[in-house]
């Protein structure tokens, strides 16, 4: 994912970026899902959490790219 992919993924679905995952309310969790879904982002097998935190970690580091 190119920074201009996230960024265009974050304005098209109302994703906030660099806000703790935690700190999201449901309706932007499920917006992250939707974003997931259409990239079709599968999380790491051995993974610790959810696929939306993981896919809106995934977005946060695409963003902050030079």
């Amino acid at each position: 994912m190119t920074k201009d992919d996230a960024l265009d993924l974050a304005h098209r679905y109302r994703i906030p970026l660099g806000e703790g995952f935690h700190t999201l309310g449901s309706g932007v969790v499920e917006n992250i899902i939707a974003a997931a879904d259409e990239w079709k982002y599968r999380k790491p097998i051995d993974a610790n959490g959810s696929r939306a935190r993981y896919f809106y970690a995934y977005m946060q580091r695409a963003a902050s790219r030079d």
